[in-house]
């Protein structure tokens, strides 16, 4: 199989956010919040992301927003 590397997992999941993948985006914002996968973790970054899954329709982004205490 292959070695996991979740700090290049990070660098592929920013790069489909990027690219305006709502689940990516969504994901992204998780990542963000607990700070995992060597990402600091960053909550105003997280809501951003969020805002944008949301805005694509992704139920669970709001959610996340309404965990983080953001409007």
């Amino acid at each position: 199989g292959v070695a996991k590397d979740e700090v290049e997992a990070a660098k592929w999941l920013r790069k489909a956010a990027e690219q305006g993948y709502a689940t990516a985006q969504c994901n992204l914002g998780v990542v963000l919040m607990e700070g995992w996968w060597g990402v600091a973790k960053n909550e105003v970054e997280a809501a951003k992301w969020f805002r944008k899954a949301v805005e694509q329709g992704v139920v669970e982004a709001q959610g996340a927003l309404d965990q983080l205490g953001v409007l």
